[in-house]
């Protein structure tokens, strides 16, 4: 689990090119001086929330991209992605009640409950739609659920290691394997560093992985996590708009806990969304586990720049071209 510091401001930062390779492709990126994080509070019903923007003003009818954590995680899980995304596009991401600085919340915490909480934060914030969602693990199914229910203001979608509906009953009916619990359960406290944080951030990372607020809002996430699923999967069809998934292409977890079955399992899953949403493009980050956008950010940036430019929205802050000795999705 992770933590978030309000003061993580990256004004001042010096111009520089980088070249990234990702899963077959090359990504040439300029980081400017512009691209500079503003932290605010937003007073919601769900009580005070912390908002990350960066990145251009959006002219009206393009797309803010807005990022929603995995279970557990605050924004912080998103600070090497979002300033390749503000060279192009207006960006924002948020402490979900209950992590980083916003404040908790009374369950239940499902998929339901936080995409309510984040329609009012952005109408709140002044954020105005359309939308280019982002999310990472369970926040996947947060975002999902979100374009379904919101279609209208849903631009595009971008799903990075996402948790996919029905994949509780197939890891319990083909693996044994529970990986939602059900009746009275409790988890237990341990630091939870994500890979390749600076290490200021993997400090704040693993101080805020002790807190307890951080745990229950964690518990009762879990404790809601079969509900979650439901709703995702009664809601409504997606609307007609570009999707990326982009799934680990590195194994995670090397106990008995975690045999080779499930991460085969898990990439079944994230290639059966695929196959079920006609045009979905698939990238899979080879060097990745689970923290895609910590390991092979400009990978999920371009994914990022592909729906915006899929939706009409010109993005000139970033280029690629595919290079053929490692060519893959």
């Amino acid at each position: 689990m992770a933590g978030f510091d309000s003061n993580r401001g990256r004004g001042g930062r010096h111009v520089c090119a980088a070249v990234w390779l990702a899963a077959g492709w090359v990504l040439l990126w300029a980081i400017s001086a512009d691209a500079i994080e503003h932290v605010r509070f937003v007073d919601t019903d769900a009580g005070r929330v912390q908002l990350t923007c960066s990145g251009p003003a959006a002219d009206p009818g393009e797309p803010t991209v807005i990022l929603d954590s995995g279970l557990g995680d605050s924004a912080l899980v998103w600070s090497r992605l979002q300033p390749m995304i503000a060279e192009s596009l207006p960006v924002c991401s948020y402490d979900r009640p209950g992590y980083g600085e916003s404040d908790a919340a009374l369950p239940p915490r499902t998929s339901a409950v936080i995409v309510h909480e984040l329609h009012d934060l952005l109408e709140r914030a002044g954020i105005a739609p359309p939308y280019l969602l982002v999310g990472h693990s369970f926040g996947g199914w947060n975002m999902q659920l979100f374009a379904a229910r919101f279609s209208q203001d849903t631009a595009g979608l971008v799903l990075v290691d996402s948790s996919q509906v029905n994949q509780i009953a197939r890891y319990e009916t083909e693996l044994g394997v529970r990986i939602a619990p059900t009746g009275v359960f409790h988890i237990s406290i341990n630091s939870h560093v994500p890979p390749n944080l600076a290490p200021a951030e993997a400090a704040q990372a693993r101080a805020l992985s002790h807190d307890p607020v951080t745990w229950r809002t964690a518990h009762h996430e879990l404790a809601g996590f079969r509900e979650s699923e439901h709703q995702v999967a009664i809601a409504p069809p997606l609307p007609d708009i570009p999707i990326v998934v982009v799934s680990r292409g590195a194994r995670i977890g090397t106990s008995a806990d975690y045999p080779p079955a499930s991460e085969r399992l898990w990439r079944r899953l994230q290639q059966e969304y695929v196959d079920a949403h006609p045009g979905t493009v698939h990238f899979i980050a080879r060097d990745s586990g689970h923290y895609i956008q910590l390991e092979q950010p400009a990978l999920v940036a371009r994914a990022v720049c592909l729906v915006a430019e899929r939706a009409g929205t010109f993005t000139p802050g970033c280029s690629l071209r595919l290079d053929p000795m490692s060519a893959g999705r």
